[in-house]
């Protein structure tokens, strides 16, 4: 298996095409908040002190949650590809267990997913710094670490899932392009929730990754939105952070941040699972 991972993260970085697709959701977004709606979002936040930098955090936690996913699909263009090419007939009739040539091509996509995130951070925070704002503590940054490697699981579980049933190397590429562009709207990142009709509210809210947004935005802007609501009621912060998706409220219930997590975690098991009874069926074939 460990074979097999190395294998797919030598492919996966030699792309530089592949690589530069894979952050195409992140690119859209970033590209999008500095040149488009940037001012749009910030307008009417003159009561807070810091709302370029607040918001600046918040589409940071977007990219965050949009490059998991993303760059998880663009990692599985290998078994895309082994599998158009009948490259996995060869491997299947090598001495390697089917199950490490699975769980290498699984293997891959995880650790893409968690190094391209971690890059995604570094550079979303290197923007906040330079533009004004103030780094996160090294606390916030373990957290969000390990919420990466969470969001990272969930990702490329619901991925692997859904390229274990695409067999050619076009339809991949129609899948990840759309992929691409949707992801933003999916987590919330392109315009705050609260502008949303009720509808497509309640499909963010139904999206896995859309709570990892959530959490990454409840520990990227905590500090911030503290300071600027201090002289503020607190009902005015509730609204708020429901307003832009800090929180997402189910009727009369608003979930703690364990519940965010734990959808994440029963997210990554059962599409794991999923894909692995794919895999398995379609491994019989050969």
């Amino acid at each position: 298996m460990i074979r097999m991972t190395v294998r797919g993260l030598k492919i996966f970085f030699k792309d530089k095409g592949g690589v530069f697709f894979s952050l195409l959701g992140v690119l859209i977004i970033f590209c999008l908040f500095v040149f488009f709606i940037g001012d749009s979002i910030t307008d009417g936040l003159e009561f807070l002190p810091d709302a370029k930098a607040i918001m600046t955090s918040w589409v940071v936690a977007g990219m965050l949650a949009s490059s998991a996913i993303t760059t998880g699909m663009g990692a599985y263009s290998v078994m895309v590809s082994d599998r158009e090419n009948k490259c996995i007939k060869d491997f299947y009739s090598s001495p390697l267990k089917r199950s490490s040539v699975a769980g290498g091509y699984m293997l891959t996509g995880l650790i893409i997913s968690i190094i391209m995130s971690v890059i995604t951070f570094a550079v979303g925070e290197a923007y906040i710094v330079l533009n004004g704002g103030e780094a996160a503590s090294l606390i916030t940054h373990l957290k969000v670490l390990g919420v990466i490697l969470l969001s990272s699981f969930a990702s490329s579980a619901m991925v692997c899932f859904v390229v274990s049933f695409i067999k050619t190397s076009s339809t991949y590429t129609t899948v990840s392009i759309i992929l691409g562009t949707l992801i933003g709207f999916l987590v919330g990142a392109y315009i705050p929730i609260g502008s949303l009709p009720e509808g497509v509210r309640w499909v963010i809210k139904c999206f896995p990754c859309a709570h990892a947004a959530v959490v990454f935005r409840q520990l990227l802007m905590h500090d911030g939105l503290t300071a600027g609501f201090a002289a503020l009621p607190e009902t005015a912060r509730e609204e708020f952070e429901k307003e832009i998706g800090v929180t997402f409220d189910f009727g009369s219930w608003q979930p703690e941040i364990g519940f965010h997590l734990l959808v994440l975690a029963g997210t990554g098991i059962l599409f794991y699972l999923l894909a692995i009874l794919s895999m398995s069926r379609k491994q019989k074939k050969y």
